[in-house]
């Protein structure tokens, strides 16, 4: 197996990593580009990207593209801002896993993708990083305050295919949706404790339209990851705001945009389901 190692192109090379046999990502889709030419060359390949959760993206839209996911391998070095999707992986070096993704439409996320408030906050987000203001965690916490002074609440319309192959609907407004393969997002949210990234499940959160003081008193346990219950049941203090579904697939409508793995999409409508042991990753 080949291995091919990839920087992001806004950071110092590491000490570990020879400069004269790594790439450079150039600017952002750049990495996907590099990335998918050289699996569609040589499918078997190791692909060790230095980055965040933007070029975990990246590097497994860039995988799926050159149809390289039976074959190829990634190892992702947490090098990035938020560095969500790695704390998801197993901790012991050297283990191989075959992991989910999710599909939508036809592009993949590894992690997390999530629409209204949370897609509101990495815009804004994105601006404070732009403007070198803030970096990482911090930056997405001055983002939720920023976005709460504005109108919050989005009309959803989705459409659930859940484990057992039944189908539900939700209709209405809601502050936010995340539909997530891994645990955590917005640097170190756990918004999706049960989570696993091979059972083959997303597990989705639906979070009604609230007042801004009842967000403030949700946000704390929220961030912990205390909204659901080990058992897979919704905390009491949350049931009464939160939809907690475990599905195969699902549909929306009326999304405009949607942010996978912290970049953001336009988009009408979306498609979504898993795509089971699509890719292995080697930690």
């Amino acid at each position: 197996m080949n291995d091919f190692t990839i920087i992001n192109s806004a950071k110092k090379t590491p000490l570990e990593v020879d400069e004269e046999i790594c790439y450079r990502s150039k600017s952002a889709g750049d990495a996907t580009h590099k990335i998918e030419e050289v699996c569609k060359e040589n499918p078997d390949t190791h692909v060790i990207v230095y980055g965040g959760d933007g070029s975990v993206y990246e590097s497994v839209n860039a995988i799926m593209n050159a149809n390289a996911g039976e074959f190829a391998e990634l190892t992702v070095v947490p090098f990035g801002t938020g560095n969500d999707f790695v704390k998801s992986l197993p901790k012991e070096p050297g283990i191989r896993k075959k992991i989910d993704l999710i599909k939508f439409n036809d592009k993949y996320s590894a992690n997390i993708i999530n629409i209204g408030f949370d897609c509101d906050v990495v815009r804004v987000t994105e601006k404070l990083k732009k403007m070198k203001l803030v970096r990482g965690s911090i930056a997405y916490a001055i983002g939720v305050v920023a976005t709460v002074f504005h109108k919050l609440g989005k009309k959803f319309d989705i459409e659930f295919t859940l484990e057992d192959g039944s189908v539900e609907h939700e209709k209405g407004e809601y502050l936010l949706c995340v539909i997530a393969n891994g645990r955590y997002y917005g640097g170190g949210f756990c918004c999706a404790p049960n989570a696993e990234l091979d059972d083959g499940i997303i597990d989705v959160m639906l979070v009604r339209k609230i007042s801004r003081l009842r967000f403030a008193k949700f946000i704390g346990g929220y961030k912990k990851g205390l909204h659901i219950l080990p058992d897979g049941s919704i905390n009491p203090k949350y049931k009464s705001i939160l939809i907690y579904k475990r599905c195969k697939a699902l549909k929306l409508d009326n999304v405009m945009q949607l942010c996978a793995d912290g970049e953001i999409i336009d988009c009408t409508d979306a498609e979504i389901s898993v795509a089971h042991n699509a890719i292995t990753i080697v930690t």
